[in-house]
C-alpha cells in the first residue's frame, strides 16, 4: 500500500483538446486517478450513470475504477486539460481524502501554472522530463488536496486570483524599481482595488508587501551566500546599501554582517 504522504507515480501522461460545441467522450473505464482542468465552456461527466458538472475556470478530480461519459457545452468550445497519474495501489487514505473535498474547486493559477508548466515537458529534450513530470503531478494533487481543504476550513473562496498574480509578480522582480501601478497593472486591477484586497486577505498592502519579500529575500542572501552586502542590496531591489542595513536591522535586530556572522557561525 502506497504511503499518502509519500506517493510517487509510476506512469504520468499529460494533454489538452478543444471540443467543438455538442462534442461528446465515452463511455470509457477510468483506469488511472485524473485531474481535469477546464479553461473555457462546460462539461458534463456521467460517473457510473451519476452526472456531475464542471464550469470554466475550475479544476476536478476522477477516480479510478468507475465508467465515465462526458458531454461538453452545446453553445460553444470547450478547452480543457488533464492530468492521468497512475499508481498501482492508491493510499485509501489518499482517496478518502480526496474524495470528501468540494468539486469541483476553483482553478487557481497556482493551478493553472503547473498544469502548463506539465504540458510544456510533452516536448522536453530533458533526459530528466519524465521524472519532472512525475513531480509536478505529486504537486499538483497536494495542492488539489490543500485547496480542497482550505474551503471546508471555512474559506469562503480560495485567494483571490488577483492578489496571487500580484505576489507572482513582486516575486519575480524584486530587484527592479516596482511600482504600485505596475504591481495593479500586472494583477488586471485598479491600484485601490488591489490594494482593498491585500488588506483583505493579507492584512496588508502591495507596496509593503513588496518590502518584506525584499527584506525576507536580502537575509536569506545574507545567510546563504557569499555576496557583499552591496550586491545582495541590488539584486533585492534597494537602492543604497544603508537603506538595505537599516530595513534589515529592524526586521532581525542586527546589522547585515551580523546576520551573515551568526548563520556562518561554527557550532
Amino acid at each position: 500500500m502506497v504511503d499518502d504522504k509519500c506517493f510517487w507515480p509510476e506512469k504520468v501522461s499529460v494533454g489538452e483538446v478543444i471540443y467543438p460545441p455538442g462534442g461528446v467522450f465515452g463511455p470509457r473505464l477510468q483506469r488511472n486517478l485524473q485531474l481535469v482542468m477546464l479553461h473555457s465552456g462546460r462539461m458534463t461527466v456521467w460517473i457510473d450513470g451519476v452526472p456531475r458538472t464542471s464550469l470554466a475556470d475550475t479544476v476536478c478530480v476522477l477516480f479510478p475504477g468507475h465508467e465515465e461519459r462526458f458531454a461538453y457545452a452545446e453553445e460553444c468550445e470547450t478547452w480543457h486539460s488533464w492530468l492521468h497519474i497512475f499508481i498501482p495501489q492508491l493510499s485509501e487514505t489518499l482517496l478518502a481524502r480526496l474524495a470528501r473535498l468540494p468539486w469541483p474547486l476553483q482553478l487557481s493559477p497556482a493551478m493553472t501554472d503547473l498544469i502548463r508548466e506539465a504540458l510544456a515537458l510533452r516536448n522536453s529534450p530533458l533526459s530528466t522530463a519524465d521524472t519532472l513530470l512525475k513531480a509536478l503531478a505529486v504537486q499538483m494533487i497536494w495542492r488539489y488536496i490543500g485547496e480542497g481543504e482550505l474551503l471546508m476550513d471555512g474559506a469562503t473562496t480560495l485567494p483571490e486570483p488577483a492578489v496571487e498574480n500580484a505576489r507572482h509578480f513582486i516575486h519575480a522582480h524584486l530587484g527592479e524599481p516596482l511600482t504600485l501601478d505596475m504591481i495593479a497593472t500586472a494583477a488586471a486591477v485598479s491600484p485601490p482595488h488591489l490594494i482593498r484586497m491585500f488588506r483583505q486577505e493579507l492584512n496588508t498592502t502591495p507596496m509593503a508587501y513588496l518590502w518584506e519579500r525584499r527584506v525576507t529575500q536580502g537575509i536569506e542572501l545574507l545567510r546563504q551566500t557569499g555576496l557583499s552586502v552591496g550586491e545582495i542590496a541590488e539584486r533585492c531591489g534597494f537602492r543604497t546599501s544603508y537603506h538595505f542595513s537599516r530595513r534589515v536591522r529592524q526586521a532581525a535586530g542586527l546589522s547585515p554582517l551580523e546576520v551573515r556572522h551568526q548563520a556562518w557561525e561554527c557550532r
